[in-house]
């Protein structure tokens, strides 16, 4: 799927292996996750850290935007099928059982979301401290 997002997104061709492998491995995180008895919610956030970690290295050592590795690893964690299910649940009137699919939801969304930034904040401290050269100089403008 994360091939099919990229091509669909007219990632360059040369690379489309690599911003794919970010939706494998981040499926994979997830699958893992869920199937060793973790919340979908947990497994969506651990997943998504695995697609910004896995860009952002990808964008350093390529020299290319972290984007281009990111939407593709993303993409297939989308909750579109439980917001499906959601709006079909209020449309047909079962408003408990839509309003805690549609919690659960935005909660999975929410964790993509806090995985994506989080992983790319740290990956982009770990950088500058690196550059900096560590506690040395820290502080010393």
């Amino acid at each position: 799927m994360g091939m099919a997002v990229g091509v669909m997104y007219r990632i360059p061709r040369h690379l489309l292996f690599s911003s794919s492998l970010v939706g494998v491995a981040a499926w994979l995180v997830f699958y893992f996750a869920v199937s060793n008895k973790t919340n979908i919610i947990l497994g969506s956030f651990l997943a998504s850290l695995t697609v910004g970690f896995i860009a952002e290295l990808l964008a350093r050592r390529l020299r290319k935007p972290a984007t281009v590795f990111t939407t593709p690893g993303f993409i297939p964690l989308v909750p579109g099928r439980e917001a499906y299910t959601t709006m079909l649940h209020m449309v047909r009137g079962d408003y408990i059982n839509g309003v805690a699919l549609g919690m659960q939801t935005l909660l999975i969304a929410g964790a993509i979301a806090f995985g994506i930034f989080l992983s790319a904040t740290i990956y982009r401290l770990v950088i500058n401290y690196r550059l900096e050269g560590g506690l040395s100089n820290a502080g010393k403008n």
